[in-house]
């Protein structure tokens, strides 16, 4: 299939292609990362989620069809944006007023790209590409560091998987023109008084997540292509959606 700007998200898509929020969300939970492969699970559009797509939308030139499938979220019947929606506007002009965020977020928009990486099919749809870089919009809650149960607290980017989100961009473009550019982060946070930056993912950074992609690919194609049944994480909505009790447990009282 050709994939384009209207069929990108599509079932058919979805099927054929990796993604980075595919591997990230098999990373999370393989069984919830396959249930959304198959349509059978969709996660929770909340309000902090529309105020990002939101954003995105202004700066990328898509609000048209993002307006069609969410307007009705967003704005009273005489089109004044709701209250506690009402950041996304301060968010705008926030990065409006930054000449360097204006600058980076110059160029093409949105870009669709594929290649066959690691042995299997991705895609990628990428924010701002010029033949000098390869650029992302984040909005983000803030910039501390966050708690990731296993890991202890870890910076935002590595939390939200923005290092493989570059990683993978990366070679998408390297694939399709030869050119190793490299990936910037333009980020502002949704606080009531929006904090902003312009960060460059290092080359190390970016060729240690796709390391981590290339080791994990494998087991996650595999369980894609229902060769191999998906571990549960028995944790996140899904899975707890779809819990099955057996057998009683026993209570036991952990060390601390």
């Amino acid at each position: 299939m050709e994939l384009t700007n209207e069929n990108y998200f599509s079932p058919e898509a979805m099927s054929k292609y990796w993604s980075v929020s595919a591997f990230k969300s098999f990373s999370r939970c393989e069984a919830c990362g396959l249930a959304e492969v198959k349509r059978e699970y969709k996660r929770e559009v909340t309000d902090a989620l529309l105020i990002g797509s939101y954003v995105d939308a202004h700066f990328s030139g898509e609000m048209t069809p993002f307006m069609a499938m969410n307007g009705d979220k967003m704005f009273k019947k005489n089109g004044e944006l709701l209250a506690k929606f009402e950041q996304a506007n301060r968010i705008i002009e926030a990065v409006e007023n930054q000449p360097l965020m204006m600058e980076f977020l110059t160029g093409d928009k949105q870009t669709v790209l594929t290649a066959d990486l690691f042995g299997v099919p991705w895609k990628g749809k990428l924010d701002v590409l010029t033949d000098k870089r390869i650029v992302d919009l984040k909005c983000v809650k803030d910039f501390n560091d966050i708690y990731d149960p296993g890991y202890g607290y870890r910076s935002w980017i590595e939390y939200w998987g923005y290092d493989i989100q570059g990683a993978v961009y990366q070679r998408l473009v390297e694939e399709n023109t030869g050119k190793v550019l490299p990936f910037y982060i333009v980020a502002v946070t949704k606080e009531k008084v929006p904090d902003m930056k312009v960060i460059q993912i290092p080359q190390h950074i970016l060729d240690t997540a796709l390391k981590l992609v290339e080791a994990k690919i494998d087991r996650f194609d595999l369980i894609k292509q229902g060769e191999i049944e998906p571990r549960r994480c028995e944790k996140c909505d899904w899975c707890k959606s779809t819990k099955k009790l057996t057998v009683p447990e026993v209570y036991e009282i952990k060390e601390v």
